[in-house]
């Protein structure tokens, strides 16, 4: 293990004039279609790219790098294996697959994400699923592939049809992307309200948003949108007990986690009628099963953990990581820093 005036110098740029060692694991597409390889060169690294494979490929090419791009699971065999890491850089937002945290602070290795990349893009597919459920898009699309029309017509294949202006959205975390949902919320005069313990008060009131407990949240709101990580917390956040305290009428909207919701509890609340219906980014299990019973239901959008994409975030989420790293080992301080603690050992300007 490095000490930490080695950790300090490494980050400074001291310690030979040789280049420093960024191995890419599993790369998003074409590694370098997107400048990304540039960036690195630019910054005087030496880039290997290698394609994924189990644990044990990851750590052999991994172990001796200054830099590390990796867009899959980081566990604690896997710190434990680096020798001379700085800083290992994620495309995504949420870490729940990282172990270990604790490792890396002791090692003085930087992990970083990209919180504000795709902040717009979930932002409006949120909204999306919320129009979709809400208007029975695709019941009705499927419905006049099979012959059906006209308004009459139609109301045999859905449900309620709810109107959302003054209507109340809920929001579970307000983060960024609570945030941004709650401007768009606004586009539709709706009411908003979030639950955060962690935001403060003129947070909310800059944003022009109710501040609430989780009771009130759930027990006020017509639609529910969650948007906080997956941490040991925030596993199973919504159950029967909270799906118990909702508006029959009421709608979740998951663009989060899949494990923040538990996904039996919330067939079941689907089946008895407890809520009238949900949109769904991601799942507990991903791929979902083909068996899963949300895939037969007519009041359950589902997308394939996509709300992330488009043309501008999927050219982003290659390309920040990459500064990331560059920003490192020539001795600066990343955009992002998942792992705050480790900043206390390092120098960088």
């Amino acid at each position: 293990m490095q000490s930490r005036d080695e950790s300090v110098a490494v980050a400074n740029g001291a310690g030979g004039a040789g280049k420093r060692r960024v191995v890419v694991i599993s790369p998003w597409g074409k590694f370098g279609e997107w400048g990304e390889r540039e960036i690195l060169e630019r910054a005087g690294c030496e880039v290997e790219v290698v394609a994924g494979g189990d644990e044990d490929a990851a750590i052999a090419a991994a172990r001796d790098a200054d830099g590390i791009i990796y867009t899959g699971p980081i566990s604690r065999r896997f710190l434990e294996s680096l020798t001379r890491c700085k800083i290992i850089a994620q495309s995504s937002i949420g870490m729940d697959k990282l172990e270990g945290v604790e490792i890396a602070n002791e090692k003085g290795i930087i992990i970083s994400n990209v919180p504000d990349v795709f902040v717009n893009e979930v932002a409006n597919h949120t909204l999306a699923l919320l129009l979709a459920c809400v208007r029975w898009i695709v019941p009705l699309h499927e419905h006049v592939k099979e012959g059906g029309w006209g308004r009459r017509d139609g109301r045999q294949v859905i449900g309620p049809v709810h109107r959302l202006t003054g209507e109340t959205l809920g929001l579970i975390g307000f983060g960024n992307i609570a945030r941004a949902v709650a401007k768009r919320a606004a586009g539709f005069d709706m009411q908003v309200i979030a639950y955060d313990p962690y935001v403060t008060e003129i947070v909310y009131e800059r944003h022009g948003v109710r501040q609430a407990t989780l009771g009130q949240l759930l027990q006020d709101a017509d639609f529910v949108s969650v948007h906080v990580p997956l941490l040991p917390q925030t596993c199973g956040l919504l159950g029967a007990p909270q799906f118990a305290l909702m508006k029959r009428e009421a709608i979740v909207i998951n663009t989060a986690r899949g494990g923040v919701i538990d996904e039996a509890a919330l067939i079941e609340a689907l089946r008895s009628g407890q809520i009238l219906g949900a949109g769904l980014d991601v799942t507990e299990q991903e791929p979902i099963a083909p068996d899963n019973p949300l895939l037969g239901m007519p009041n359950v959008v589902i997308t394939p953990h996509i709300a992330s994409m488009s043309d501008w975030a999927n050219a982003e989420r290659r390309r920040r990581p990459a500064q990331e790293v560059a920003a490192v080992l020539t001795g600066h301080r990343p955009r992002a820093v998942w792992n705050t603690q480790v900043l206390e050992r390092l120098t960088l300007r």
